[in-house]
């Protein structure tokens, strides 16, 4: 049980930024609390608990004297509402997947997540929320919980999560980056799903930078839609088409950069 204590307490060290430790006393001792980014180990013996802070000092208290042991996201005592296990971000052909775990959660409301705007700078400005899912509320058993993210341009990501408790408190998790390769070579990819009613996603590459068109046609050759039609970055880039006002049939979708051009068939199914 208390390898399970300091396994917990050194997760929260590294998951989640100025969260603190907070120690009540069953005797004269005062309640103490400590920023847990200020404290390098916690271990137990059979009678005792000893604390090695930063500063390499050390406290050694009593297990007998300790009453209560809490965290809490503010320098307050209250208890953290939940205890994060695990964040990892992968990604695969421009999909970003979003995985994390909970040991225990007390009044979890749920998880924001945020991304940023690309930049490797990180400020708050640059934070975007892309998404939310539902916590447990109150659970002593490990739970599991999943987010897709499409970005839509650029070649490095950050994300992280913004856990809430149900009462409005919140607290950030650590960041978690995602950096994809330059496109090696120009490519404009089968739209997904296909076929859709009434959208559908269209993912093109640039390998270097320059101006862009990408157009939809019908089966006539006629415009149907105008997609991109300006100066792009060299990056993954996708776009949402929306074939509401369309009838159904069979449409061309095609990308002219520089020297290279490509078309690919979209079947719209109403």
């Amino acid at each position: 049980m208390r390898t399970a204590i300091t396994f917990l307490f050194l997760l929260s060290i590294q998951i989640f930024s100025q969260t603190y430790l907070g120690v009540s006393y069953n005797n004269s001792d005062p309640a103490s609390s400590t920023d847990l980014s200020s404290l390098q180990k916690i271990t137990f013996s059979s009678t005792d608990i000893t604390f090695l802070l930063a500063d390499n000092s050390t406290v050694l208290k009593s297990f007998s004297i300790v009453d209560k042991i809490t965290f809490s996201g503010t320098n307050g005592g209250s208890p953290l509402p939940v205890e994060l296990m695990s964040f990892s971000a992968t990604h695969n052909n421009g999909v970003i997947t979003l995985l994390w775990a909970t040991a225990t959660e007390k009044n979890n409301y749920g998880f924001e997540i945020e991304r940023d705007n690309g930049q490797k700078s990180i400020g708050n400005n640059a934070w975007q929320k892309i998404g939310f899912v539902e916590g447990h509320g109150n659970s002593n058993s490990p739970k599991e919980y999943s987010f897709t993210d499409l970005p839509d341009a650029g070649t490095h990501f950050n994300y992280r999560l913004k856990q809430i408790d149900t009462d409005g408190k919140f607290q950030y998790s650590k960041i978690e980056e995602v950096e994809f390769g330059t496109p090696t070579e120009s490519e404009l990819k089968q739209n997904y799903p296909n076929p859709f009613n009434p959208q559908t996603k269209i993912a093109y590459n640039l390998p270097v930078d320059g101006f862009v068109t990408l157009k939809v046609f019908d089966a006539l050759g006629r415009d149907a839609a105008s997609l991109v039609n300006e100066n792009k970055k060299a990056g993954s880039y996708e776009v949402m088409f929306n074939g509401s006002q369309l009838a159904s049939g069979v449409y061309i979708c095609k990308m002219i950069c520089a020297t290279y051009s490509s078309s690919i068939k979209m079947l719209i199914m109403k």
